[in-house]
């Protein structure tokens, strides 16, 4: 992965405590903007509303379909 690439959130990284908005982007594939690596395993997201989040690359694919 690299900035600029758009990935989904994986439907397996939802579990028990995980919070609505993460669960609804999940399941409707929504297409996020990679922005900024900030370490070896995390990356600041662009979310389609404008706003930006800290997810790990393990909880992101390039799989948009």
């Amino acid at each position: 992965m690299k900035v600029g690439d758009l990935v989904r959130v994986r439907k397996s990284a939802i579990n028990n405590y995980t919070t609505i908005w993460f669960v609804e982007l999940a399941e409707n594939k929504t297409p996020l903007l990679l922005v900024e690596k900030l370490n070896g395993t995390h990356w600041r997201v662009l979310r389609p509303n404008g706003t930006s989040v800290f997810l790990g690359e393990d909880k992101l694919t390039k799989r948009m379909w």
